[in-house]
């Protein structure tokens, strides 16, 4: 079995707290008796045809040989086209017209102006509109115009062509972390000094993650919701997060979960080979 370490780009101020979950979830199924092997995505060769892999990997190069293995049978977790719909374009495709709380946005070019589709001096968020945040700029939140302007046109000197637009909310920002599969789900204010306090049922919010990260395709995930007076919103959703916060026990849950994945697996082939 491989792991995956995500590329250091993917990672800004997280490489450590990146490789860390995944090596702790290594050491889980290495002391279960399987052989690991953790590589960097720059080492990742397609010739290599592991029994199942768990990847924290985001470039398309990585992403374009794990496809090569899953098509072939291997299973691939989180699947390398669940961590592509967590590109901000695709996910607002796919979160587009479900019952899933999401604020307003909007997804644009970024030569594109920009016209009373809402009110800056509430605070907008300007997103880079592909892949997460590589960058301190790649997420400013904006109260003018000129703002706006200034925030596109780094996006085209950076040649990032799409740009997403959503209105800022109010509330407490909570961070989640789930995976469904084992029906372990946790969640904590991003800043516990700094909170309102607005009410909200677990129950509720876990619902509402675990639909959106099953919209997306995500096994493993985290993400980010603000809880206002009457309700919440999802702003992000990822795929595996470097669980800090709880980073032991989220390591022990991934590790049982791909166990429990691997087995199925190797069940299923050597049925296969007798059948044959």
């Amino acid at each position: 079995m491989i792991g995956i370490f995500r590329e250091e780009v993917y990672s800004p101020n997280r490489v450590e707290d990146d490789a860390a979950i995944l090596r702790l979830t290594a050491e889980a199924l290495s002391a279960e008796g399987l052989d690991i092997q953790l590589v960097r995505p720059q080492d990742l060769s397609a010739d290599a045809t592991p029994d199942m892999t768990f990847a924290m990997c985001e470039g398309s190069d990585c992403l374009k040989i794990l496809k090569s293995w899953e098509a072939r049978g291997y299973p691939v977790f989180n699947s390398p086209r669940a961590v592509e719909n967590c590109h901000r374009y695709r996910m607002l495709s796919l979160i587009a017209g479900t019952p899933i709380p999401f604020p307003k946005t909007l997804l644009i070019r970024t030569h594109e102006h920009v016209n009373g589709q809402f009110d800056l001096s509430r605070g907008v968020w300007v997103k880079r509109g592909d892949v997460h945040s590589t960058h301190p700029s790649d997420v400013r939140l904006i109260h003018d115009r000129s703002s706006l302007e200034e925030a596109l046109q780094a996006f085209r000197d950076r040649l990032i062509t799409q740009a997403v637009l959503q209105e800022h909310i109010h509330g407490d920002l909570v961070k989640f972390y789930g995976i469904p599969s084992r029906k372990w789900f946790r969640f904590f204010y991003h800043k516990p000094d700094k909170v309102n306090g607005h009410p909200f049922s677990p129950e509720k919010l876990q619902r509402t993650a675990e639909t959106a990260a099953a919209r997306l395709g995500l096994q493993v995930f985290g993400g980010d919701v603000v809880v206002t007076r009457d309700r919440h919103y999802i702003i992000d959703i990822n795929s595996w997060p470097s669980f800090a916060i709880c980073r032991e026990e989220a390591a022990d849950q991934i590790a049982s979960f791909l166990l429990d994945r691997y087995r199925k697996w190797e069940s299923h082939q050597g049925l296969q080979r007798r059948l044959a």
